[in-house]
């Protein structure tokens, strides 16, 4: 019994009051033995060593579940660490893109910037259109003031030329009528003299007669001898008058020959002059049939640019519209992040509560173990702790429950967000395969655009080469034609002068020989047939007077001409140099093409208009010069024929005074007299005409030098124009290397930049992502609800009013590309019908220096066109550039959205795992607990059976009991 009772109080540490209560229960159950005693002994020692075995394991599995705590906050640490950083990712990723919203818009801006520099540069083009406009009309009023003026002038001209001939026509009447008053004056002269010889006749036989009479005897001999001298004389004098006969019926053979001759020559040379005229006429209306196709391609050409700069206009249009919608989509995005970004922080700061709170758990339960491990008797206190414990966790798995819901809400509104980006992108996907069409669209016009343009260019270039032969050809032929009438005119006229000479020799030789012999006998048809000379030298004396006077009338107009055609040319000189300026300043004006393609074609049309015009008027003078060339030699030759035939009939005067002066005194001192005045004469004469030959082929060489200059000098100039030309293709060759090298330099520049950008974008994003996690714990879910259906509502107003101010731009610009058209067509109808009778009312014979003038302007709108091209190629090269990089920025776009995504849905799996964990926590800790709640309730039926009297232990299973029920 002793024994017994030590191990009691061995292993109670109660004391005796146990003891006491045990023995009075053993002794007030039931009169017993000492056997049952024994054994109840044995059985409350056994059971003692079991519970204190439970007790063991209990703390082993209160340590073992310790340790799994910190374990599983360790693990919870690691999580939030993890999903930190990936909320930083994504705020990294957010700031990138709002960067890349930042950069879109800062491109936005620089190509309104460029929007508006390119309006600018149309309505520069649009007052240099009304400009040419203007000066074009001014033009058009200075030709038709031009062709008033020429036909006012003509006009007078008929006037004054139907003036003339009637003067003419009273002349030759008057002339008439003094040469039939000149042959009743010379006939009664004629009878009156021979009444006189009549008279003297018979006073001399009376004298004769008498003297007879008185001297027959010594005279008769010296009358034989006269009679046979005066026989002798007579029938020389015969002989002299037939073959003077003779001689004017063959110079009026040879005049009348080479009259006749003339007469075909000049026909000829009317009939080649018409048959130039005709074919002049035909190549101006060849010329006036390719201007007008050509008109009408430029008018094609001119249509398809207007509609190809609509169809620009409606896209930049568009892109502005899409431009501003990605603005208020990003604004829009922007304030969800910032909403959202508020709602992270306020979870952050949630999650630092319940981390504090779960700090303040882990504490409690160490200073828990620290008591438990000090003394077992504690147990029951860092039960009911646990438990406490167990409901705090419980309270804490409650809040967690609720922010995992405000998590799994904020993700679902982030997916939301994600589909509405994927929308957008969408959209934008759509946006830019309408923008790629439309891209391939206006290339496909610009390649068909660049094929006609080669193709009429090569028809230019084949136009021109063929005019250039023509125009060589016909300079060649107009030069042999006047060589060749030079030579023949020289050759007429040496041939004449000798003709001429030969018959004053002869006419002196046999007047000589036959005044001396029937001089009495035939004075009187000498006497009539010089009167007839005389009315013919006179009335051919008028006639060339009259035809000196209007050559030179017409040599004064033709130098007026040629100076006014100097005047012209150096008009057109400067006009050149104002058009080189012009070029030099639409070349410093390459960014501005599009915009100047009107302007360019309009100075196109009013430059070949005043080419056309300035070429005909050369034209027109040149064969104008040639018809005063053709004039002027045939009027020297009839000075010629008139200066010899005025030159006889002055021979014939002299002889006639000559011979009835001295007639009377000595025969043959007058013969001798006539016949050195007649040499001298025909000396003088001869040197006079000689004098004259020489200076008008001196006249001839002089316009001949002056036509060689004027042809040398075009040549010259048109040289200079190619050089000019070409220096100027080498000047813009050298400028679009630079553009391509400055070119290359900003795309070395803007992809530094972009790579700057990009870092400054990441650290941005970096911090963005930090204050948008801050953000984002603020916002509550409601106000992202209230945000989305505002979003919404907003999307479909914009969306709405985009597509009608869409339709009402289109029809805006549809209607005002039409009204274009229009106006445009009718204005180009009206100047091409002004022009068409303009050119119908000019002259028909103004087409080579038509044809230099439009070499140099196809010439100078080759270089434009060229120039053109280049800047169209190279706007498109921005344009395609520009949008390579917004596809690239799309594609980064998309990129990070799908990174976003992966995100999301490695969080949702992270979620998914902690609340796995969680679960699994929570399932061991509720095992634990019933593990423990049955290991308490068998420790009580214990105590109840083997410890009665114990009442702290009633009282600690009843708090158990309690603590299980609240759980």
């Amino acid at each position: 019994m002793a024994t017994g009772a030590g191990w009691q109080h061995y292993y109670n540490p109660a004391g005796s009051a146990s003891t006491g209560k045990y023995n009075s229960t053993s002794t007030s159950t039931s009169t017993s033995t000492s056997f049952p005693s024994g054994l109840t002994l044995e059985y409350t020692q056994d059971l003692h060593l079991k519970m204190s075995k439970k007790i063991a394991q209990l703390t082993k599995v209160i340590y073992a579940l310790n340790t799994k705590n910190d374990e599983h906050e360790a693990a919870i640490q690691t999580l939030k660490e993890a999903h930190e950083e990936e909320v930083q990712q994504i705020l990294s990723e957010t700031r990138e893109k709002i960067m890349q919203y930042k950069s879109k818009i800062s491109d936005e801006m620089d190509l309104k910037r460029r929007i508006q520099s390119l309006e600018e540069s149309m309505e520069l083009h649009e007052r240099m259109k009304r400009q040419a406009l203007t000066e074009f009309e001014t033009y058009r009023q200075r030709v038709e003031d031009m062709q008033l003026c020429t036909e006012a002038q003509h006009t007078q001209r008929v006037v004054t030329m139907s003036r003339e001939v009637e003067e003419m026509r009273r002349s030759f009447e008057e002339k008439l009528r003094s040469f039939g008053q000149l042959q009743s004056q010379f006939e009664q002269e004629k009878q009156q003299a021979l009444e006189e010889l009549r008279a003297a006749h018979r006073q001399e036989v009376q004298e004769l007669l008498r003297s007879h009479q008185s001297q027959n005897a010594n005279y008769s001999k010296d009358q034989e001898k006269l009679g046979q001298l005066h026989k002798a004389e007579v029938d020389s004098l015969t002989e002299r008058v037939e073959e003077l006969k003779q001689d004017k019926k063959r110079l009026v053979e040879e005049y009348e020959a080479k009259l006749n001759k003339a007469q075909a020559f000049y026909e000829r040379e009317l009939e080649a002059m018409k048959r130039t005229q005709q074919m002049t006429a035909e190549n101006l209306l060849a010329w006036k049939k390719t201007e007008a196709e050509l008109r009408k391609e430029f008018q094609v050409q001119e249509a398809a640019l207007q509609k190809t700069l609509g169809k620009l206009r409606s896209e930049l249009q568009r892109v502005q519209e899409e431009a501003r919608e990605s603005r208020e989509k990003s604004h829009k995005l922007q304030s969800s992040l910032i909403a959202a970004e508020n709602n992270i922080k306020e979870l952050h700061k949630q999650l630092e509560e319940v981390t504090k709170d779960t700090e303040i758990v882990e504490i409690r339960q160490r200073e828990a173990e620290c008591e438990l491990e000090a003394s077992r008797d504690r147990v029951q206190q860092q039960a009911t702790e646990i438990l406490l414990k167990a409901s705090q966790i419980g309270s804490l798995q409650a809040t967690q429950m609720t922010h995992e819901a405000v998590i799994r809400d904020l993700e679902s509104e982030k997916s939301r967000l994600k589909d509405k980006v994927l929308r957008l992108e969408e959209e934008r996907g759509a946006l830019q395969k309408k923008s790629q069409t439309l891209d391939e669209r206006q290339r496909q016009q610009i390649l068909s655009l660049e094929k006609s343009l080669r193709e009429e260019k090569q028809i230019y270039e084949k136009e021109l080469m063929n005019l250039r032969a023509k125009y060589e050809e016909e300079t060649a032929h107009f030069k042999d034609a006047h060589s060749r009438a030079l030579d023949e005119i020289s050759r007429k006229h040496r041939a004449a002068l000798e003709n001429t000479q030969s018959v004053s020799e002869k006419e002196r030789n046999r007047l000589l020989s036959e005044m001396e012999e029937q001089f009495e006998k035939e004075r009187s048809s000498l006497e009539e047939q010089k009167s007839l000379l005389r009315e013919e030298l006179d009335s051919l004396r008028e006639e060339l007077a009259a035809k000196l006077n209007m050559a030179n009338s017409e040599v004064s107009r033709l130098q007026e001409l040629v100076k006014q055609g100097e005047q012209g040319l150096s008009s057109a000189e400067g006009h050149i140099s104002n058009l080189k300026d012009a070029q030099k300043k639409l070349l410093e004006e390459l960014d501005a093409t599009r915009a100047r393609l009107r302007e360019t074609s309009n100075l196109l049309t009013a430059l070949q208009g005043e080419m056309e015009s300035q070429k005909q008027q050369h034209d027109a003078k040149l064969i104008a010069t040639k018809e005063d060339e053709k004039l002027k030699m045939d009027k020297m030759a009839l000075e010629l024929e008139l200066k010899w035939t005025e030159t006889l009939r002055q021979e014939c005067k002299k002889l006639r005074e000559e011979l009835r002066e001295e007639h009377e005194e000595n025969k043959r001192s007058a013969l001798t007299q006539l016949a050195q005045n007649k040499d001298q004469e025909m000396c003088s004469a001869r040197e006079s005409w000689q004098r004259k030959v020489e200076d008008l082929l001196e006249q001839i060489s002089l316009l001949k030098q002056s036509l060689e200059m004027q042809l040398s000098q075009s040549q010259h100039s048109l040289q200079q124009l190619q050089a000019q030309f070409s220096q100027e293709r080498e000047h813009l060759g050298q400028q679009l290397q630079e553009m391509e090298l400055e070119h290359q330099r900003r795309e070395q520049r803007l992809q530094e930049a972009h790579c700057c950008a990009m870092q400054d974008m990441q650290e941005a994003r970096q911090h963005d992502l930090k204050e948008l996690e801050e953000r984002l714990r603020q916002q509550h879910h409601m106000e992202l609800q209230t945000l989305r259906e505002a979003h919404r509502q907003n999307i479909e107003t914009l969306k709405q009013q985009s597509e009608q101010e869409l339709q009402t731009l289109r029809f805006e610009l549809e209607d005002e590309g039409k009204a274009m058209l229009a106006s445009l067509r009718s204005e180009l109808n009206h100047l091409h019908a002004s022009a068409i009778e303009h050119m119908r009312q000019t002259h028909q014979q103004e087409t080579a220096a038509a044809k230099q003038e439009l070499e140099n302007a196809l010439e100078k709108s080759r270089v434009k066109e060229c120039e053109l091209l280049s800047r169209i190629s190279d706007l498109q090269e921005e344009v395609s550039r520009r949008k390579k990089h917004i596809a690239d920025l799309d594609h980064e776009i998309h990129t990070l959205n799908e990174n976003i995504s992966t995100l999301t849905k490695e969080l949702e799996l992270k979620g998914k795992e902690v609340l796995k964990i969680r679960s699994e926590a929570n399932q061991q800790i509720r095992r634990v607990l019933d593990w423990r709640l049955s290991s308490f309730l068998a420790f009580r039926q214990c105590n109840k059976i083997f410890f009665p009297h114990y009442p702290s232990s009633k009282k600690v299973l009843l708090k158990s009991a309690n603590i299980t029920r609240t759980l």
